[in-house]
């Protein structure tokens, strides 16, 4: 295995990292959407080379991909706002450090934006991950659509 590399994701990226980000909804996302075809459907539905092309291209933010042997393993977005908007990896990367690669990039962007907060919405199979890499919950789960929910945290990042 080779090193993980991160970088800005471009309009070259669409097709690979649509595919990292809807393998990981249908393959590690399983206790979030529990295979409703609903929430499924609802999820999925803006994950589209339009949209993907749209991300790129919004000045507020920034989307990252790491790659791992020349393949894109894992994507992120992070908004001005702070909020991180896309976080995905490959089922096949997962414990790989990717996601951990991914989001020292988001960080180190934020930072250079003068972001001092993180937030988002974990999935509750992402959970775990968010809280060992320094994310606090930040308030009670949200019905977000179909049987998903979103699991609000926050990091506050050193300056």
């Amino acid at each position: 295995m080779t090193a993980i590399t991160t970088r800005s994701a471009t309009a070259a990226d669409t097709a690979e990292a649509l595919a990292v980000v809807r393998e990981s909804i249908t393959q590690s996302c399983v206790a979030d959407h529990q295979h409703d075809p609903p929430t499924l459907e609802r999820w999925l539905r803006n994950k589209t080379p339009e949209h993907f092309a749209r991300w790129c291209s919004d000045p507020d933010t920034q989307i990252v991909v790491a790659e791992l042997d020349g393949a894109i393993a894992g994507v992120a977005a992070l908004h001005r706002s702070g909020q991180i908007h896309l976080f995905y990896v490959r089922p096949a990367h997962v414990r790989l450090g990717v996601g951990r690669a991914l989001l020292l990039a988001i960080e180190a962007q934020a930072l250079a934006l003068h972001i001092p907060t993180l937030t988002l919405e974990s999935t509750l199979c992402a959970r775990r991950f968010y809280r060992q890499n320094g994310f606090e919950a930040a308030g009670d789960p949200t019905p977000q659509f179909g049987v998903l929910r979103g699991y609000p945290h926050r990091k506050v990042l050193a300056r």
